[in-house]
Protein backbone atom coordinates (compact mmCIF):
# COMPACT_ATOMS: atom_id res chain seq x y z
CA UNK A 1 0.00 0.00 0.00
CA UNK A 2 0.98 3.49 -1.27
CA UNK A 3 1.12 5.45 2.34
CA UNK A 4 0.53 8.56 -0.13
CA UNK A 5 -2.96 6.97 -1.08
CA UNK A 6 -5.88 8.47 -0.14
CA UNK A 7 -7.43 5.76 2.84
CA UNK A 8 -11.13 4.70 1.47
CA UNK A 9 -13.78 3.98 4.55
CA UNK A 10 -14.69 0.52 4.18
CA UNK A 11 -18.31 -0.83 5.42
CA UNK A 12 -19.44 -3.05 7.78
CA UNK A 13 -21.46 -6.33 7.22
CA UNK A 14 -24.67 -5.91 6.85
CA UNK A 15 -27.26 -8.45 9.47
CA UNK A 16 -28.57 -10.34 6.29
CA UNK A 17 -24.21 -10.30 4.93
CA UNK A 18 -22.97 -11.39 8.48
CA UNK A 19 -25.72 -14.41 8.68
CA UNK A 20 -24.85 -15.81 4.83
CA UNK A 21 -20.92 -15.27 6.10
CA UNK A 22 -20.68 -16.96 9.24
CA UNK A 23 -22.93 -19.95 8.23
CA UNK A 24 -22.31 -22.09 10.51
CA UNK A 25 -24.16 -20.12 13.47
CA UNK A 26 -25.98 -18.25 10.55
CA UNK A 27 -27.75 -18.80 7.18
CA UNK A 28 -27.13 -22.97 8.09
CA UNK A 29 -29.05 -22.48 11.07
CA UNK A 30 -32.04 -21.35 9.45
CA UNK A 31 -32.11 -23.40 6.30
CA UNK A 32 -31.92 -26.61 9.24
CA UNK A 33 -35.46 -26.34 10.36
CA UNK A 34 -36.76 -26.03 6.45
CA UNK A 35 -37.80 -29.23 4.77
CA UNK A 36 -38.44 -30.09 1.00
CA UNK A 37 -38.22 -27.64 -2.05
CA UNK A 38 -38.67 -24.33 0.69
CA UNK A 39 -34.88 -25.97 1.74
CA UNK A 40 -33.80 -26.18 -1.20
CA UNK A 41 -34.25 -23.37 -2.36
CA UNK A 42 -33.74 -21.42 0.72
CA UNK A 43 -30.31 -23.19 0.38
CA UNK A 44 -29.57 -21.48 -3.09
CA UNK A 45 -30.53 -18.43 -1.89
CA UNK A 46 -28.53 -18.13 0.91
CA UNK A 47 -25.41 -19.65 -0.76
CA UNK A 48 -25.57 -17.11 -3.74
CA UNK A 49 -26.04 -14.24 -0.86
CA UNK A 50 -22.99 -15.96 0.72
CA UNK A 51 -20.84 -15.77 -2.64
CA UNK A 52 -22.18 -12.22 -3.47
CA UNK A 53 -20.34 -10.66 -0.08
CA UNK A 54 -17.59 -12.78 -0.76
CA UNK A 55 -15.63 -13.48 -3.69
CA UNK A 56 -12.98 -15.68 -2.46
CA UNK A 57 -15.71 -18.05 -0.66
CA UNK A 58 -17.02 -18.18 -4.41
CA UNK A 59 -13.85 -19.23 -5.98
CA UNK A 60 -13.16 -21.76 -3.54
CA UNK A 61 -16.38 -23.30 -3.39
CA UNK A 62 -17.81 -22.64 -6.60
CA UNK A 63 -15.43 -22.82 -8.92
CA UNK A 64 -12.79 -24.70 -6.85
CA UNK A 65 -10.04 -23.11 -7.26
CA UNK A 66 -7.27 -21.17 -5.17
CA UNK A 67 -6.13 -17.70 -5.42
CA UNK A 68 -2.90 -16.04 -4.37
CA UNK A 69 -3.06 -13.67 -2.17
CA UNK A 70 -3.58 -11.12 -4.34
CA UNK A 71 -5.69 -11.92 -6.25
CA UNK A 72 -8.17 -12.44 -3.50
CA UNK A 73 -7.17 -8.64 -2.95
CA UNK A 74 -8.63 -7.57 -6.34
CA UNK A 75 -11.43 -9.50 -5.69
CA UNK A 76 -12.44 -8.04 -2.45
CA UNK A 77 -12.12 -4.83 -3.85
CA UNK A 78 -13.88 -5.20 -7.04
CA UNK A 79 -17.09 -6.86 -4.23
CA UNK A 80 -16.62 -3.91 -2.94
CA UNK A 81 -16.58 -6.31 0.39
CA UNK A 82 -17.06 -5.61 4.27
CA UNK A 83 -14.36 -4.89 6.65
CA UNK A 84 -14.39 -7.78 8.27
CA UNK A 85 -13.65 -9.85 5.24
CA UNK A 86 -10.38 -7.87 4.66
CA UNK A 87 -9.38 -8.37 8.50
CA UNK A 88 -10.39 -12.33 8.00
CA UNK A 89 -7.90 -12.78 4.71
CA UNK A 90 -5.61 -10.26 6.34
CA UNK A 91 -5.57 -8.13 3.23
CA UNK A 92 -5.40 -3.94 2.74
CA UNK A 93 -9.08 -2.29 2.99
CA UNK A 94 -7.70 0.90 2.61
CA UNK A 95 -7.96 1.01 -1.47
CA UNK A 96 -11.13 2.74 -3.67
CA UNK A 97 -13.72 0.19 -4.19
CA UNK A 98 -15.85 -1.49 -7.20
CA UNK A 99 -13.28 -0.40 -10.36
CA UNK A 100 -9.74 -2.02 -10.08
CA UNK A 101 -6.80 -1.59 -12.50
CA UNK A 102 -3.99 -3.65 -12.32
CA UNK A 103 -0.75 -2.50 -13.84
CA UNK A 104 1.28 -5.97 -13.71
CA UNK A 105 4.54 -7.96 -14.77
CA UNK A 106 4.16 -11.04 -16.93
CA UNK A 107 2.42 -14.62 -15.51
CA UNK A 108 0.78 -13.37 -12.52
CA UNK A 109 -2.58 -15.05 -12.77
CA UNK A 110 -4.68 -12.26 -14.33
CA UNK A 111 -6.53 -14.20 -17.07
CA UNK A 112 -7.54 -16.85 -14.22
CA UNK A 113 -8.56 -13.33 -11.62
CA UNK A 114 -10.56 -12.46 -14.46
CA UNK A 115 -12.48 -15.27 -15.53
CA UNK A 116 -13.53 -15.64 -11.62
CA UNK A 117 -14.45 -12.43 -11.50
CA UNK A 118 -16.69 -12.50 -14.69
CA UNK A 119 -18.10 -15.67 -13.13
CA UNK A 120 -18.95 -14.25 -9.54
CA UNK A 121 -20.79 -11.23 -11.35
CA UNK A 122 -22.81 -13.09 -13.72
CA UNK A 123 -23.90 -15.68 -10.71
CA UNK A 124 -24.08 -13.39 -7.71
CA UNK A 125 -25.60 -10.49 -9.43
CA UNK A 126 -28.94 -11.13 -10.66
CA UNK A 127 -29.95 -9.32 -14.37
CA UNK A 128 -26.31 -8.10 -14.95
CA UNK A 129 -24.81 -7.02 -17.63
CA UNK A 130 -20.73 -7.91 -17.95
CA UNK A 131 -18.80 -6.26 -21.13
CA UNK A 132 -15.43 -7.77 -22.05
CA UNK A 133 -13.07 -5.82 -24.50
CA UNK A 134 -8.83 -6.19 -25.55
CA UNK A 135 -7.45 -4.62 -28.03
CA UNK A 136 -7.55 -8.07 -30.09
CA UNK A 137 -10.30 -10.81 -30.36
CA UNK A 138 -7.28 -13.73 -29.85
CA UNK A 139 -7.28 -12.27 -26.21
CA UNK A 140 -10.75 -12.30 -25.61
CA UNK A 141 -12.53 -15.28 -27.37
CA UNK A 142 -8.98 -16.87 -26.85
CA UNK A 143 -7.27 -16.76 -23.89
CA UNK A 144 -10.20 -15.45 -21.38
CA UNK A 145 -12.87 -17.37 -22.98
CA UNK A 146 -10.39 -20.51 -22.41
CA UNK A 147 -9.85 -19.63 -19.09
CA UNK A 148 -13.77 -19.50 -18.39
CA UNK A 149 -14.49 -22.78 -19.99
CA UNK A 150 -12.02 -24.07 -17.34
CA UNK A 151 -13.71 -22.83 -14.29
CA UNK A 152 -17.02 -23.10 -16.10
CA UNK A 153 -16.68 -27.23 -16.11
CA UNK A 154 -15.56 -27.29 -12.61
CA UNK A 155 -18.64 -25.14 -11.54
CA UNK A 156 -20.56 -27.95 -13.70
CA UNK A 157 -19.03 -30.98 -11.95
CA UNK A 158 -20.37 -29.21 -8.57
CA UNK A 159 -23.09 -27.34 -9.09
CA UNK A 160 -24.93 -28.74 -11.96
CA UNK A 161 -28.09 -27.18 -11.16
CA UNK A 162 -26.38 -23.56 -11.06
CA UNK A 163 -24.19 -24.38 -14.17
CA UNK A 164 -27.06 -25.72 -16.54
CA UNK A 165 -28.47 -21.93 -16.43
CA UNK A 166 -25.99 -20.72 -18.81
CA UNK A 167 -24.64 -21.54 -21.91
CA UNK A 168 -21.01 -20.58 -23.23
CA UNK A 169 -21.01 -19.24 -26.88
CA UNK A 170 -18.51 -17.93 -28.77
CA UNK A 171 -18.25 -14.34 -27.81
CA UNK A 172 -20.87 -14.47 -24.89
CA UNK A 173 -22.26 -16.02 -21.66
CA UNK A 174 -26.30 -16.05 -21.95
CA UNK A 175 -28.98 -17.81 -19.49
CA UNK A 176 -31.01 -20.88 -21.21
CA UNK A 177 -34.20 -18.86 -20.69
CA UNK A 178 -34.73 -16.27 -23.09
CA UNK A 179 -36.37 -13.99 -21.47
CA UNK A 180 -32.86 -13.22 -19.28
CA UNK A 181 -31.47 -12.50 -22.33
CA UNK A 182 -30.44 -8.88 -21.20
CA UNK A 183 -28.58 -10.91 -18.07
CA UNK A 184 -25.14 -12.05 -19.69
CA UNK A 185 -21.14 -11.66 -20.70
CA UNK A 186 -20.62 -10.58 -23.94
CA UNK A 187 -17.05 -10.20 -25.50
CA UNK A 188 -16.66 -6.90 -28.31
CA UNK A 189 -13.07 -6.24 -29.47
CA UNK A 190 -11.49 -2.80 -29.12
CA UNK A 191 -11.23 -1.22 -32.30
CA UNK A 192 -10.22 2.18 -31.97
CA UNK A 193 -11.88 2.86 -35.64
CA UNK A 194 -15.55 1.66 -34.24
CA UNK A 195 -15.44 2.69 -30.67
CA UNK A 196 -19.69 2.87 -30.99
CA UNK A 197 -19.74 -0.73 -30.77
CA UNK A 198 -19.30 -0.46 -27.35
CA UNK A 199 -21.55 2.29 -26.39
CA UNK A 200 -24.79 2.09 -24.38
CA UNK A 201 -23.59 -0.66 -21.91
CA UNK A 202 -26.02 -0.16 -18.89
CA UNK A 203 -27.72 -3.02 -16.61
CA UNK A 204 -28.86 -1.07 -13.22
CA UNK A 205 -32.57 -1.25 -12.83
CA UNK A 206 -33.41 0.28 -9.49
CA UNK A 207 -36.19 2.68 -10.98
CA UNK A 208 -39.00 1.35 -8.62
CA UNK A 209 -36.45 0.29 -5.37
CA UNK A 210 -38.22 2.52 -3.37
CA UNK A 211 -41.40 0.91 -3.92
CA UNK A 212 -43.50 4.14 -5.10
CA UNK A 213 -45.14 2.08 -7.93
CA UNK A 214 -45.82 -0.56 -5.46
CA UNK A 215 -47.42 1.37 -3.08
CA UNK A 216 -49.75 2.70 -6.15
CA UNK A 217 -50.72 -0.70 -7.67
CA UNK A 218 -50.83 -2.24 -4.03
CA UNK A 219 -48.05 -5.15 -5.10
CA UNK A 220 -47.04 -7.09 -2.58
CA UNK A 221 -43.69 -6.09 -2.08
CA UNK A 222 -41.56 -3.82 -4.64
CA UNK A 223 -38.95 -5.31 -6.61
CA UNK A 224 -35.64 -5.33 -5.29
CA UNK A 225 -32.72 -3.34 -7.18
CA UNK A 226 -30.92 -5.58 -10.04
CA UNK A 227 -28.84 -5.62 -12.43
CA UNK A 228 -25.53 -4.18 -12.19
CA UNK A 229 -22.64 -3.41 -14.60
CA UNK A 230 -19.07 -5.13 -15.06
CA UNK A 231 -16.63 -3.58 -17.54
CA UNK A 232 -13.64 -6.03 -18.06
CA UNK A 233 -10.61 -4.81 -20.14
CA UNK A 234 -7.89 -7.18 -20.85
CA UNK A 235 -4.90 -6.29 -21.62
CA UNK A 236 -5.52 -2.68 -21.02
CA UNK A 237 -2.52 -0.74 -21.87
CA UNK A 238 -2.97 -1.35 -25.30
CA UNK A 239 -6.73 -0.18 -25.32
CA UNK A 240 -7.01 2.99 -27.58
CA UNK A 241 -7.78 5.88 -25.14
CA UNK A 242 -11.09 6.29 -27.43
CA UNK A 243 -12.36 3.19 -26.91
CA UNK A 244 -11.87 4.24 -22.95
CA UNK A 245 -13.76 7.25 -23.11
CA UNK A 246 -16.61 5.14 -24.86
CA UNK A 247 -16.92 3.52 -21.65
CA UNK A 248 -16.79 6.30 -19.74
CA UNK A 249 -20.58 6.18 -20.17
CA UNK A 250 -21.14 2.48 -19.28
CA UNK A 251 -18.59 3.72 -15.85
CA UNK A 252 -20.65 6.95 -14.87
CA UNK A 253 -23.77 3.93 -13.98
CA UNK A 254 -23.61 3.54 -9.75
CA UNK A 255 -22.29 0.63 -8.61
CA UNK A 256 -20.24 0.29 -11.72
CA UNK A 257 -17.53 -2.01 -11.73
CA UNK A 258 -14.28 -2.05 -13.66
CA UNK A 259 -11.87 -4.88 -13.53
CA UNK A 260 -8.55 -3.84 -16.27
CA UNK A 261 -5.51 -5.42 -15.80
CA UNK A 262 -2.50 -4.92 -18.26
CA UNK A 263 1.21 -4.87 -18.79
CA UNK A 264 1.47 -1.27 -18.77
CA UNK A 265 3.89 -0.89 -22.13
CA UNK A 266 3.25 2.78 -22.08
CA UNK A 267 4.46 5.91 -19.97
CA UNK A 268 1.34 7.64 -21.33
CA UNK A 269 -2.44 7.04 -22.30
CA UNK A 270 -5.65 6.44 -19.93
CA UNK A 271 -4.39 2.91 -18.73
CA UNK A 272 -0.72 5.28 -17.31
CA UNK A 273 -2.50 7.90 -16.39
CA UNK A 274 -5.47 6.47 -14.77
CA UNK A 275 -3.50 4.09 -12.67
CA UNK A 276 -1.89 7.18 -10.47
CA UNK A 277 -5.86 8.02 -9.60
CA UNK A 278 -6.30 6.11 -6.06
CA UNK A 279 -9.19 7.82 -5.27
CA UNK A 280 -11.04 6.52 -7.71
CA UNK A 281 -9.43 3.18 -8.85
CA UNK A 282 -7.93 0.28 -6.40
CA UNK A 283 -4.88 0.26 -8.11
CA UNK A 284 -3.29 -3.27 -7.89
CA UNK A 285 0.46 -3.05 -9.10
CA UNK A 286 1.72 -6.65 -9.03
CA UNK A 287 5.29 -7.74 -9.60
CA UNK A 288 6.16 -11.13 -10.64
CA UNK A 289 8.36 -11.39 -7.21
CA UNK A 290 5.17 -11.76 -5.35
CA UNK A 291 4.55 -15.25 -6.91
CA UNK A 292 7.96 -16.70 -6.85
CA UNK A 293 7.45 -20.67 -8.55
CA UNK A 294 9.91 -21.82 -5.45
CA UNK A 295 7.36 -20.47 -2.64
CA UNK A 296 4.63 -21.32 -1.12
CA UNK A 297 1.80 -18.83 -0.35
CA UNK A 298 -1.54 -19.31 1.61
CA UNK A 299 -4.61 -18.08 2.19
CA UNK A 300 -7.48 -18.54 5.08
CA UNK A 301 -10.40 -20.19 4.11
CA UNK A 302 -13.29 -20.66 6.16
CA UNK A 303 -15.75 -23.31 5.27
CA UNK A 304 -19.52 -24.02 6.09
CA UNK A 305 -18.90 -25.61 9.24
CA UNK A 306 -16.79 -23.17 10.17
CA UNK A 307 -14.01 -24.82 10.08
CA UNK A 308 -10.44 -22.63 9.24
CA UNK A 309 -7.87 -23.91 7.28
CA UNK A 310 -5.19 -22.58 5.19
CA UNK A 311 -5.14 -22.87 1.19
CA UNK A 312 -2.14 -23.01 0.16
CA UNK A 313 -0.95 -22.57 -3.37
CA UNK A 314 2.77 -22.22 -5.21
CA UNK A 315 3.94 -19.09 -7.18
CA UNK A 316 3.55 -19.59 -10.87
CA UNK A 317 6.79 -17.27 -11.78
CA UNK A 318 10.01 -19.03 -12.05
CA UNK A 319 12.76 -16.39 -11.04
CA UNK A 320 14.75 -17.87 -14.20
CA UNK A 321 12.52 -15.66 -15.73
CA UNK A 322 13.11 -11.79 -14.08
CA UNK A 323 16.86 -13.11 -13.41
CA UNK A 324 17.23 -13.09 -17.03
CA UNK A 325 15.34 -10.39 -18.21
CA UNK A 326 17.66 -8.33 -15.43
CA UNK A 327 20.62 -9.66 -16.98
CA UNK A 328 19.36 -7.79 -20.31
CA UNK A 329 18.60 -4.73 -18.55
CA UNK A 330 22.68 -4.83 -17.13
CA UNK A 331 21.62 -5.68 -13.89
CA UNK A 332 19.38 -2.48 -13.52
CA UNK A 333 15.64 -3.15 -12.10
CA UNK A 334 14.49 0.64 -12.77
CA UNK A 335 15.85 0.09 -16.52
CA UNK A 336 11.88 0.22 -18.73
CA UNK A 337 12.13 -3.54 -19.75
CA UNK A 338 12.39 -4.46 -16.24
CA UNK A 339 10.09 -2.16 -14.90
CA UNK A 340 7.23 -3.15 -17.61
CA UNK A 341 8.22 -7.05 -17.83
CA UNK A 342 8.37 -7.66 -13.83
CA UNK A 343 7.68 -4.84 -11.63
CA UNK A 344 4.17 -4.10 -13.35
CA UNK A 345 5.82 -0.32 -13.74
CA UNK A 346 5.07 1.46 -16.35
CA UNK A 347 8.03 3.26 -18.60
CA UNK A 348 10.09 5.83 -18.05
CA UNK A 349 9.76 6.52 -21.80
CA UNK A 350 8.20 4.73 -24.59
CA UNK A 351 11.36 3.47 -25.97
CA UNK A 352 12.98 0.41 -25.35
CA UNK A 353 16.58 -0.30 -25.52
CA UNK A 354 17.03 -3.02 -28.82
CA UNK A 355 19.75 -4.96 -28.22
CA UNK A 356 22.28 -4.79 -24.75
CA UNK A 357 25.49 -3.40 -24.52
CA UNK A 358 26.83 -6.71 -22.72
CA UNK A 359 25.60 -8.98 -25.03
CA UNK A 360 28.13 -6.68 -27.97
CA UNK A 361 30.66 -6.62 -25.25
CA UNK A 362 30.48 -10.37 -24.92
CA UNK A 363 30.70 -10.91 -28.61
CA UNK A 364 33.35 -8.98 -29.27
CA UNK A 365 35.65 -11.27 -27.36
CA UNK A 366 35.04 -13.94 -28.54
CA UNK A 367 36.86 -16.31 -31.56
CA UNK A 368 34.87 -17.14 -34.49
CA UNK A 369 32.68 -19.88 -34.36
CA UNK A 370 34.14 -22.43 -35.84
CA UNK A 371 30.69 -24.84 -37.18
CA UNK A 372 29.81 -21.26 -38.65
CA UNK A 373 32.91 -21.45 -40.98
CA UNK A 374 30.64 -23.71 -43.44
CA UNK A 375 27.65 -21.09 -44.20
CA UNK A 376 28.08 -19.31 -46.91
CA UNK A 377 29.17 -15.53 -46.26
CA UNK A 378 26.78 -12.68 -47.52
CA UNK A 379 27.57 -9.21 -47.86
CA UNK A 380 25.43 -6.41 -46.49
CA UNK A 381 25.30 -2.69 -48.08
CA UNK A 382 23.20 -0.09 -46.31
CA UNK A 383 23.32 3.71 -48.13
CA UNK A 384 22.88 6.78 -46.28
CA UNK A 385 21.70 9.96 -47.12
CA UNK A 386 23.36 13.52 -48.05
CA UNK A 387 25.96 13.40 -45.43
CA UNK A 388 25.70 10.03 -43.92
CA UNK A 389 28.18 7.39 -44.74
CA UNK A 390 27.35 4.18 -46.42
CA UNK A 391 28.62 1.22 -45.02
CA UNK A 392 29.71 -2.55 -46.00
CA UNK A 393 29.78 -5.62 -43.78
CA UNK A 394 30.12 -9.67 -44.39
CA UNK A 395 28.81 -12.09 -42.48
CA UNK A 396 28.83 -16.08 -41.82
CA UNK A 397 27.10 -17.66 -39.52
CA UNK A 398 27.39 -16.11 -36.18
CA UNK A 399 31.23 -14.29 -37.51
CA UNK A 400 30.60 -11.44 -38.30
CA UNK A 401 33.77 -11.27 -40.96
CA UNK A 402 34.09 -7.79 -42.54
CA UNK A 403 32.73 -4.04 -41.79
CA UNK A 404 33.49 -1.07 -43.22
CA UNK A 405 31.88 2.82 -43.78
CA UNK A 406 32.80 5.70 -46.05
CA UNK A 407 31.48 9.22 -46.95
CA UNK A 408 30.39 8.93 -50.34
CA UNK A 409 31.13 11.23 -53.26
CA UNK A 410 29.38 14.15 -54.29
CA UNK A 411 28.74 13.13 -57.69
CA UNK A 412 25.53 11.04 -57.95
CA UNK A 413 27.29 8.49 -60.90
CA UNK A 414 30.41 8.42 -58.39
CA UNK A 415 28.26 7.23 -55.69
CA UNK A 416 26.68 4.13 -57.22
CA UNK A 417 29.99 3.25 -59.16
CA UNK A 418 31.97 3.13 -55.62
CA UNK A 419 29.31 0.99 -53.68
CA UNK A 420 29.63 -1.65 -56.51
CA UNK A 421 33.10 -1.41 -57.00
CA UNK A 422 33.43 -1.93 -53.27
CA UNK A 423 30.84 -4.90 -53.24
CA UNK A 424 32.88 -6.71 -56.14
CA UNK A 425 35.68 -6.41 -54.39
CA UNK A 426 34.52 -8.00 -51.29
CA UNK A 427 32.71 -10.75 -52.93
CA UNK A 428 35.65 -11.63 -54.75
CA UNK A 429 37.84 -11.71 -51.22
CA UNK A 430 35.16 -14.03 -49.02
CA UNK A 431 33.36 -15.64 -52.12
CA UNK A 432 30.24 -14.29 -50.90
CA UNK A 433 26.76 -16.11 -51.70
CA UNK A 434 24.58 -13.48 -51.63
CA UNK A 435 24.44 -9.62 -51.96
CA UNK A 436 21.83 -8.01 -49.80
CA UNK A 437 21.23 -3.95 -50.05
CA UNK A 438 18.53 -1.48 -49.58
CA UNK A 439 17.55 -0.23 -52.89
CA UNK A 440 14.71 1.66 -52.06
CA UNK A 441 16.21 5.10 -52.95
CA UNK A 442 19.98 6.05 -52.98
CA UNK A 443 21.20 2.47 -53.24
CA UNK A 444 19.10 1.62 -56.19
CA UNK A 445 21.51 2.28 -59.01
CA UNK A 446 24.33 0.38 -57.26
CA UNK A 447 21.92 -3.14 -56.38
CA UNK A 448 20.43 -2.65 -59.94
CA UNK A 449 24.20 -2.51 -61.59
CA UNK A 450 25.07 -5.33 -58.78
CA UNK A 451 22.05 -7.58 -60.12
CA UNK A 452 23.01 -7.28 -64.00
CA UNK A 453 26.63 -7.66 -63.23
CA UNK A 454 26.46 -10.74 -61.28
CA UNK A 455 24.08 -12.28 -64.06
CA UNK A 456 26.60 -11.64 -66.89
CA UNK A 457 29.75 -12.79 -64.96
CA UNK A 458 29.00 -15.02 -61.77
CA UNK A 459 25.55 -16.76 -61.76
CA UNK A 460 26.55 -18.19 -58.67
CA UNK A 461 25.90 -14.79 -56.79
CA UNK A 462 22.66 -13.69 -55.69
CA UNK A 463 21.83 -9.67 -55.31
CA UNK A 464 19.00 -9.26 -53.26
CA UNK A 465 16.82 -5.93 -52.99
CA UNK A 466 15.76 -5.39 -49.99
CA UNK A 467 13.42 -2.59 -48.95
CA UNK A 468 13.49 -2.01 -45.09
CA UNK A 469 10.84 0.36 -44.90
CA UNK A 470 8.19 -2.13 -46.63
CA UNK A 471 5.70 -4.08 -45.02
CA UNK A 472 6.66 -6.75 -42.20
CA UNK A 473 6.64 -10.48 -42.80
CA UNK A 474 5.38 -11.31 -39.73
CA UNK A 475 2.67 -8.42 -40.09
CA UNK A 476 0.55 -9.61 -37.02
CA UNK A 477 3.74 -8.46 -34.91
CA UNK A 478 5.31 -6.05 -36.30
CA UNK A 479 4.84 -2.77 -38.81
CA UNK A 480 8.20 -2.96 -41.30
CA UNK A 481 11.08 -4.78 -42.72
CA UNK A 482 13.46 -2.70 -40.30
CA UNK A 483 11.26 -3.79 -37.33
CA UNK A 484 11.89 -7.11 -38.02
CA UNK A 485 15.47 -6.96 -38.70
CA UNK A 486 16.19 -5.31 -35.52
CA UNK A 487 13.63 -7.20 -33.22
CA UNK A 488 12.98 -10.09 -34.43
CA UNK A 489 16.21 -11.52 -36.28
CA UNK A 490 18.96 -9.25 -34.74
CA UNK A 491 18.62 -8.74 -31.10
CA UNK A 492 18.46 -13.12 -31.29
CA UNK A 493 21.46 -13.09 -33.42
CA UNK A 494 23.89 -10.52 -31.01
CA UNK A 495 22.63 -11.98 -27.87
CA UNK A 496 22.99 -15.78 -29.34
CA UNK A 497 26.30 -17.24 -27.27
CA UNK A 498 27.71 -18.26 -31.07
CA UNK A 499 28.29 -14.58 -32.07
CA UNK A 500 31.34 -13.33 -33.06
CA UNK A 501 31.96 -9.31 -33.33
CA UNK A 502 34.46 -7.44 -34.65
CA UNK A 503 35.85 -4.44 -32.93
CA UNK A 504 35.41 -1.82 -35.22
CA UNK A 505 35.24 1.72 -33.53
CA UNK A 506 31.71 2.99 -33.74
CA UNK A 507 30.23 -0.35 -34.08
CA UNK A 508 28.98 -1.03 -30.33
CA UNK A 509 26.99 2.48 -30.33
CA UNK A 510 25.55 1.69 -33.59
CA UNK A 511 23.97 -1.56 -32.61
CA UNK A 512 22.87 -0.31 -29.37
CA UNK A 513 21.45 3.21 -30.58
CA UNK A 514 17.86 2.09 -31.93
CA UNK A 515 14.85 1.70 -29.16
CA UNK A 516 11.95 0.41 -29.81
CA UNK A 517 8.23 0.66 -28.58
CA UNK A 518 5.14 -1.61 -28.32
CA UNK A 519 2.02 -0.57 -29.38
CA UNK A 520 -1.67 -2.83 -29.91
CA UNK A 521 0.90 -5.82 -30.10
CA UNK A 522 3.05 -4.70 -32.54
CA UNK A 523 6.81 -3.75 -32.21
CA UNK A 524 8.17 -0.39 -33.51
CA UNK A 525 11.74 0.26 -33.86
CA UNK A 526 13.24 3.58 -34.25
CA UNK A 527 13.50 5.00 -37.68
CA UNK A 528 17.29 6.77 -38.35
CA UNK A 529 15.21 9.99 -38.42
CA UNK A 530 13.78 9.73 -35.29
CA UNK A 531 17.21 9.09 -34.02
CA UNK A 532 18.53 11.50 -35.62
CA UNK A 533 16.53 13.37 -33.47
CA UNK A 534 18.03 12.67 -30.68
CA UNK A 535 21.28 13.28 -31.69
CA UNK A 536 22.26 9.61 -32.52
CA UNK A 537 24.76 9.19 -35.71
CA UNK A 538 23.13 7.08 -38.47
CA UNK A 539 23.86 3.43 -37.95
CA UNK A 540 24.59 2.08 -41.54
CA UNK A 541 27.32 -0.41 -40.01
CA UNK A 542 25.14 -2.14 -38.37
CA UNK A 543 22.18 -1.67 -40.86
CA UNK A 544 24.35 -3.41 -43.21
CA UNK A 545 25.22 -6.51 -40.83
CA UNK A 546 21.87 -6.84 -40.10
CA UNK A 547 20.66 -6.93 -43.17
CA UNK A 548 22.29 -10.24 -43.90
CA UNK A 549 20.18 -11.68 -41.65
CA UNK A 550 17.28 -10.68 -43.82
CA UNK A 551 18.58 -13.19 -46.67
CA UNK A 552 16.91 -16.29 -45.83
CA UNK A 553 13.77 -14.32 -44.23
CA UNK A 554 12.87 -12.09 -47.60
CA UNK A 555 10.14 -13.73 -49.72
CA UNK A 556 9.81 -13.85 -53.23
CA UNK A 557 9.64 -10.20 -54.10
CA UNK A 558 12.68 -8.94 -52.82
CA UNK A 559 14.41 -10.63 -54.62
CA UNK A 560 14.31 -7.90 -58.07
CA UNK A 561 15.71 -9.99 -61.41
CA UNK A 562 15.50 -6.92 -64.17
CA UNK A 563 13.36 -7.98 -67.17
CA UNK A 564 15.79 -6.89 -70.05
CA UNK A 565 19.09 -5.71 -69.86
CA UNK A 566 19.16 -2.56 -70.90
CA UNK A 567 15.92 -1.56 -68.75
CA UNK A 568 18.08 -2.61 -65.42
CA UNK A 569 19.87 1.01 -64.71
CA UNK A 570 19.46 4.39 -65.50
CA UNK A 571 20.46 5.50 -68.96
CA UNK A 572 22.69 8.18 -67.26
CA UNK A 573 24.72 5.66 -65.51
CA UNK A 574 25.00 3.26 -68.06
CA UNK A 575 28.14 4.84 -69.61
CA UNK A 576 30.18 4.48 -66.18
CA UNK A 577 28.89 0.88 -66.23
CA UNK A 578 30.13 -0.22 -69.52
CA UNK A 579 33.45 1.31 -68.69
CA UNK A 580 33.37 -0.53 -65.45
CA UNK A 581 32.88 -3.77 -67.25
CA UNK A 582 35.50 -2.97 -70.06
CA UNK A 583 37.99 -2.10 -67.48
CA UNK A 584 37.46 -5.57 -65.26
CA UNK A 585 37.77 -7.23 -68.61
CA UNK A 586 41.28 -5.62 -69.09
CA UNK A 587 42.17 -5.96 -65.38
CA UNK A 588 42.46 -2.45 -65.05
CA UNK A 589 40.52 0.18 -62.73
CA UNK A 590 39.06 3.25 -64.04
CA UNK A 591 39.21 5.71 -61.34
Amino acid sequence: MNPSHTIIKCRSLDEEEALAWHWHDGAGLIIDDMVGYEKDQAFFSWILRRWRVDPICFAVEALRTKLMPYQAHVLLDLANAPMELYQFYGLDSRNAKLQVLIPSGHGLGKTRTLAVGIWWMLLTHMYSHTLCTAPSSAQLTGRLWGEIRKLYRRLKNHWPDIANDWEIQGSSIVHVNPDYGDWNVVARTARPEKPEALQGAHALDDDNADGQLAEIFHDDEPPPAAGGILVVIEEASGVDDSIRKTLEGALSEEGARLLAPGNPTRPDGWFADDCERTQRYAVHTLDCRQSDRTKTYYLPFRDTSGRVQDLYLCGFVSPQYWENILADCDWDEDADYFRVRVRGLKPRSALLNNIKSYWIDNAQQRKNDEESKAKPPIIGLDFGLTSDKHALAVRQGFNMLHGEEWLPHDEPSQITLEAARKAIDTQEIFKARYIIGDSNGVGRGAMEYLTQYYQEHNSYVRVIHFNAGKGALDNNRYSRRRDEMWHKYGRKWVANPACSLLTIPGLKQQLTAPQYSESNNKIYVESKKDMKKRGIDSTNLADALLMTLMVYAADNDTQQEPKKKSSVVPNIFQKHFDRLRQARQTGTYIR
